[in-house]
């Protein structure tokens, strides 16, 4: 059978490869399932896995971690699903035979297309379907349940990890797809105020900003005010040269914005899903003092150290938390994702996706797409039919 595999850096290739098939003699397979894909979404995480530096990757790797398929097949002991059915796959897996759970791991679960065989062939297999597939609630679209599978589950992570309080003022640093649905998990947390740092070069991003919520957008490139919810935000003047020096430890004018926008106070809470190493510095600079938590879930490439400011560490005593989080997966997770979807408890994930095209053969043109980012792209949806 036909898959896309991972070649050697930077490179990837349409490859035959042993059929998939469940074995009755072996015990994983009992509680497995082999599945078709049908819609597919490359994701930043398969750019790092294909383009970025050196990582826990193999040649022949199979790539994908996001998508909806049909199942085929299933183990005589998986209880919940039966061949026919389009069913939502965890990105995550938690449970699978012999591993990687939660705890523990260097990833902290089994990633499909990044330590186990992804989904962008013929056929693919999911251990222990019962607890890694999803059924899809009534009247979802494609759109929307692919969404749920990593995007929204990842900066979902983001939000509860950081343990927000009713009333909390919240910054989120990086606005792209899991950085807008760390938005809206926020919003629908309880959040009392959210900044977000922002590029005015991604009209997309801002406009779906305001949907999910937002009060402030601020640029990342020079702190000016790009959206206001309450219209107040320009009342605050500048307070940089009034600050001690070393406040800013990055001279960030985006960082100067939000501690104006907080009275000096900073924010209690930081999403970073975005932004690189110098992220942590910043989001630090930004946290007040004496209970601030920030959360990671972005993926920082490369090797070697990264640091956090002394001065806004409080010389050590700041007070301030730092979390480092993997996507949290599994099927209860995916559909209780999908349940808040068909609920309208958050606003519509399905607009993530702004552009959609038809055929695996497009699989590498999505990949592309999502490695340049041209105007206007956040997510590419690929329909499967045709291999």
């Amino acid at each position: 059978m036909k898959a896309y595999v991972f070649t050697e850096k930077g490179k990837i290739g349409l490859q035959e490869i042993p059929e998939v098939r469940l074995s009755p003699g072996e015990p994983a397979d009992r509680r497995a399932a082999v599945l078709r894909p049908r819609f597919l979404s490359p994701c930043s995480s398969d750019v790092h896995t294909v383009f970025a530096g050196d990582g826990p990757r193999r040649p022949g790797l199979v790539l994908g971690h996001e998508g909806l398929a049909e199942i085929l097949e299933v183990g005589p002991e998986v209880r919940d699903f039966r061949p026919g059915e389009l069913v939502a796959v965890s990105a995550v897996m938690p449970d699978v035979p012999e591993g990687t759970g939660h705890e523990g791991f260097p990833f902290s679960g089994s990633k499909l297309g990044r330590n186990i065989n992804g989904m962008w062939s013929e056929r693919f297999y999911v251990p222990e379907a019962d607890r890694n597939l999803a059924h899809i609630p009534e009247g979802l679209t494609p759109q929307q349940a692919l969404m749920s599978v990593d995007v929204m589950a990842t900066g979902f992570t983001a939000a509860e990890a950081a343990e927000i309080e009713e009333g909390q003022t919240v910054a989120v640093f990086g606005l792209g797809a899991v950085g807008l649905m760390a938005l809206a998990a926020a919003k629908s947390l309880g959040a009392g105020r959210i900044l977000a740092l922002a590029s005015e070069r991604r009209p997309e991003s801002l406009r779906l900003a305001e949907e999910y919520g937002v009060d402030v957008l601020v640029s990342y490139r020079d702190g000016s005010i790009l959206y206001d919810r309450d219209g107040r935000a320009g009342s605050h003047r500048s307070g940089a040269a009034e600050r001690h020096p070393m406040a800013n430890s990055t001279k960030s004018p985006g960082v100067d914005r939000i501690l104006d926008l907080t009275e000096g106070q900073g924010v209690d809470r930081v999403l970073i899903c975005g932004g690189g190493p110098e992220a942590l510095a910043q989001a630090c600079d930004v946290l007040r003092y004496g209970g601030g938590i920030a959360v990671n879930v972005a993926y920082m490439e490369g090797k070697g150290m990264t640091g956090l400011p002394i001065f806004s560490l409080g010389r050590g005593m700041a007070g301030k938390t730092f979390r480092f989080e993997f996507c949290r997966g599994g099927r209860k997770r995916i559909e209780s994702m999908m349940e808040l979807i068909a609920e309208k408890k958050i606003p519509d994930p399905g607009g993530l996706v702004t552009c959609r095209l038809s055929g695996s053969g497009e699989i590498p043109r999505a990949l592309q797409m999502m490695k340049e980012k041209p105007q206007g792209l956040l997510k590419v949806m690929v329909e499967t039919d045709r291999w």
